[in-house]
């Protein structure tokens, strides 16, 4: 019987026989499962060393518990759910046998082959939801079960249906009444995220825990007592954006006078969501990594919200009426940096500066009298001859490289030449730091962007 199995099994490249086909072989192949099980197990089985050599290199060693039982039962229960769909006109729905005493053991079949179909459903929706551990379905068998008739559809088709859903609506939040299958596998998702924000393991492999927060879900923690909750980020910021729009709608502007003290509740928490908006713009500004997106930017200057909002104004006389009572009372124009007024002088003696190198500024022949009557020092500190310029970001700077290239046909800006020399050779510094692989500035994104305006990144001197 070893050697009729052996030949079985290079004829069909299977252990499994069909009961039908060779009730001997199959009894006997069945026997020596159970013995080799129990073998495994550390139990005493009437089989000499050397045949149970023989079964293992046959191939009926497990690496589970019971693998191999299994293994041939599910194979045969396949093939018993085949053979009924053939003969039932491609249905596979087994109705359910009434649990008599007297049933035949064909009644008792199709119910034990009904029950298999239940528990394979089982576990199809558990691989759907994402649970993967302790489940008896291999790939090969997924796909056996598909081509049977059974509806599978997997994790990747129902997060990818997730991303074409935010893409339409810009939320997570699925309508049940909509979709109930997505609506499930969602709320599916936000339990088990739910359980790795508080710590608990979970069967969600890390790429796919890394997706759904890329996608947007985040913990929404609370600070009194009380269980975390998993929220939609595009939902919290919509929700914020709502808040910024009523506010506006109520006090007419963006401003929240009176600092946090004297705001309610909701409304402080608008005032730092609205503070956190300019904050990674400033980051966007400065080309670092910034969660505001250009959808984003969009709707909030949409409804009139100044990502870089003015001081408030305060006209010239009256700010120059400051500095004499300032002058009156200390007997100069130096305030220190703590004074309101050291902003308004460090903004004269940066324009000063400019206007001595040709530069067009607010500062007048007029403006200039009045404040050297007050005694006003145009040159401060210990280097007088250092130029102050004003800051531009890294975009205003790449436009006004073009505006420099259209002008002379190149992008070899003089170090020397002033501000934007000294730009375009930090540049070329930064550039040869990011090749280095020494912490800097510049980014892939930044050279590719300088590369596609012809920017010079090696600069050669010439005699």
């Amino acid at each position: 019987l070893y050697e009729k199995l052996s030949a079985h099994k290079t004829d069909t490249g299977s252990l499994d026989v069909n009961e039908d086909y060779d009730e001997e072989l199959f009894a006997w192949a069945e026997g020596q499962k159970k013995m080799l099980a129990r073998h495994l197990k550390g139990k005493d089985v009437p089989l000499s060393n050397e045949r149970i050599k023989n079964l293992k290199s046959l191939g009926l060693e497990q690496n589970r518990e019971n693998d191999y039982i299994r293994r041939g039962k599910w194979d045969i229960m396949y093939q018993q759910l085949v053979e009924y769909k053939n003969a039932h006109g491609g249905s596979i729905e087994i109705p359910e046998m009434p649990q008599r005493e007297d049933n035949s053991p064909e009644i008792n079949r199709l119910d034990k082959l009904r029950r298999w179909c239940n528990t394979q459903t089982k576990y199809l929706r558990r691989c759907f939801h994402g649970y993967t551990k302790s489940i008896n379905l291999t790939t090969e068998r997924i796909e056996k079960l598909r081509k049977a008739g059974f509806n599978l559809v997997s994790y990747e088709q129902m997060y990818y249906k997730l991303v074409a859903h935010k893409a339409e609506t810009g939320s997570l939040d699925v309508d049940k009444d909509a979709d109930e299958e997505l609506f499930v596998w969602a709320e599916e998702q936000k339990k088990m995220l739910l359980r790795h924000f508080n710590g608990k393991p979970i069967s969600l492999p890390d790429d796919q825990i890394r997706n759904l927060k890329s996608l947007g879900y985040e913990q929404k923690s609370r600070r009194r007592k009380g269980p975390s909750d998993v929220m939609d980020a595009a939902a919290t910021w919509n929700s914020m954006l709502q808040g910024l729009v009523k506010y506006k709608e109520e006090h007419g502007n963006f401003s929240f006078p009176g600092g946090k003290g004297a705001l309610p509740k909701h409304e402080r928490l608008v005032m730092y969501w609205a503070r956190a908006q300019r904050l990674e713009y400033k980051k966007l500004q400065q080309g670092n990594e910034s969660s505001l997106t250009a959808h984003q930017l969009q709707r909030l200057t949409a409804i009139g919200f100044e990502m870089k909002p003015r001081a408030e104004y305060i006209p010239w006389e009256q700010r120059v009426q400051s500095l004499r009572e300032f002058v009156s009372e200390h007997g100069h124009c130096k305030p220190n940096k703590q004074h309101p007024l050291i902003s308004f002088v460090t903004k004269i003696r940066q324009y000063y500066r400019l206007r001595k190198e040709g530069y067009a500024t607010s500062l007048t022949d007029e403006r200039v009298k009045d404040l050297e009557e007050l005694g006003f020092v145009f040159k401060a500190g210990k280097s007088p001859n250092v130029i102050a310029t004003v800051r531009k970001s890294w975009e205003e700077r790449v436009e006004e490289l073009l505006a420099f290239k259209d002008e002379h046909g190149h992008t070899i800006v003089p170090q020397l030449s002033g501000p934007l020399g000294g730009w375009v050779h930090g540049q070329r510094t930064e550039y040869k730091k990011m090749k280095a692989g020494v912490k800097t500035s510049m980014t892939p994104e930044k050279a590719l962007r300088l590369t596609e305006i012809g920017f010079q990144f090696e600069a050669y001197r010439t005699k």
